[in-house]
């Protein structure tokens, strides 16, 4: 019997001592690929990765990982030289090592990521239905909607649940719970990169910038605008259906069933909100109940809404300002005090105005918007703050100064701020004026609500 339980033993040892041989190698294999991969000779690392997943398809997740970073490369070259025939192999390849790496590690944090990738591929090379796409996608963002970052892929999921919604594969409710939740990943996406954003303008302003912050800024600009554009075509692609007469009926059919949900009210409040149609009776329902299940900033600012709609002025502004005390987020109070200085515009209180939209800037200080309010305030009283034809029409240099403001720290709107400060210096006294008056340099006091004065360029 000992004779017996030694050759088990001898026989189990060499076993693991082989499995242990095998994961050696797989793990050597994987580290001669991955250097090739991390140096982008992908050629080489191919030689590699081959055996990789013909010996070791269970190794690592880096085996799935890098070989969808090769197929990539070689597809990408592939189209650039229109090769067609290798272009299709390779994207057969890669879309087939996506389903393998769910397959084989169905329990991997990185699985939502992966239909997000695949998804991508899909809609990029147009593989697939719109169902297939949707699927994949909501696969994906059904796992976690953190992993669902491209905006490009937000939209393919959206225009795909669109496009089953019009094929009778998708219901009405279903589809507006799409554009609910890909619009709120739009809005946190939006948020997340735009405070990046302030505070490396911060360290910009002051001169603090480093080189490698200095290009992570520039990218962030670039790419930021992206979310708001994908914001506006989700809303164009959704177009009539997202409108009162579709929204209306289908909260009033859905709210007894939803009364005690506050997400659901906020989200059918948001909507009602944003699509102008708080006029109807639905939306006081919605928020009344809201506020009476779920005081909040939410609660408030729809009420504030809500009496605004009335014209009840006064009474609108105290909600607003409610919901400022209540807000925790410092953008929902940017929010608010820009609403508040959009209404004291209206109303001809230009100080209450400017004072709110500071406010605004003070919590967002990226919100270009509230530096065109100011701009526009300036403008607007070009006639009423000098004492001669000169020092009237300087105003206008104070209204573009706040325009170029904008255009610096809100990149959706660069352009179109850059091209009313340009406006704006039109109307200022030109060069030929300033050398007449001999006003080059000097300072010329604002005898208005603005205050302060405004510096005549030299030049």
């Amino acid at each position: 019997m000992k004779r017996i339980y030694t050759l088990l033993g001898i026989i189990l040892f060499g076993s693991f001592g082989l499995f242990a041989q095998e994961a050696d190698k797989c793990d050597i294999t994987l580290s001669l690929e991955h250097d090739y991969v991390t140096a982008r000779n992908y050629d080489e690392a191919l030689k590699y990765w081959e055996k990789l997943i013909k010996e070791c398809p269970k190794h690592s997740e880096a085996v799935y990982a890098d070989g969808t970073r090769i197929y990539k490369a070689k597809l990408k070259t592939a189209q650039n030289a229109k090769d067609d025939a290798k272009a299709k192999e390779y994207l057969n390849t890669l879309l087939g090592l996506y389903d393998k790496w769910v397959a084989y590690f169905p329990d991997s944090k990185n699985v939502a990521k992966v239909y997000h990738d695949k998804g991508l591929i899909m809609l990029n090379n147009k593989i697939g239905s719109k169902e297939k796409l949707y699927n994949t996608f909501k696969k994906g963002y059904d796992l976690d909607k953190n992993k669902f970052t491209n905006p490009k892929a937000i939209y393919g999921y959206f225009d795909a649940a669109v496009a089953l919604y019009k094929n009778g594969k998708l219901n009405f409710e279903d589809l507006i719970n799409h554009y609910n939740d890909l619009t709120g990943s739009i809005d946190k996406l939006a948020e997340k990169y735009t405070l990046i954003m302030e505070d490396l303008q911060k360290k910009e302003d002051a001169g603090e910038l480093m080189k490698k912050e200095e290009k992570k800024l520039k990218a962030i600009r670039k790419n930021l605008p992206v979310y708001s554009i994908v914001a506006k075509n989700m809303d164009k692609i959704l177009g009539e259906l997202g409108d009162c007469e579709h929204l209306v009926p289908l909260y009033k059919r859905t709210f007894e069933e939803n009364k005690n949900n506050p997400s659901w009210l906020r989200k059918a409040a948001s909507n009602l909100s944003k699509k102008d149609c708080s006029n109807d009776p639905v939306f006081e329902k919605l928020v009344v109940q809201l506020d009476k299940i779920e005081p909040s900033y939410n609660s408030a600012y729809y009420l504030g809404i809500l009496k605004e709609k009335k014209g009840q002025i006064n009474s609108a502004i105290n909600y607003y300002k409610k919901a400022i005390n209540l807000a925790d987020k410092a953008y929902d109070k940017a929010k608010i005090y820009y609403k508040l200085a959009k209404l004291s515009k209206n109303r001809g209180q230009k100080s209450q105005a400017r004072t709110y939209a500071r406010k605004a800037l003070e919590f967002k200080p990226s919100m270009g918007a509230a530096y065109l309010l100011i701009a526009h305030l300036y403008a607007g009283s070009a006639n009423s703050c000098g004492n001669d034809e000169f020092s009237k029409r300087a105003t206008y240099w104070l209204a573009a100064s706040m325009a170029d403001r904008a255009a610096k720290v809100d990149p959706a709107m660069a352009k179109s701020a850059r091209k009313l400060a340009a406006a704006y210096r039109a109307k200022a006294p030109s060069k030929t004026d300033i050398f007449m008056k001999g006003m080059g340099g000097k300072h010329i006091p604002m005898k208005c609500w603005i205050g302060g004065s405004v510096t005549v360029p030299n030049k």
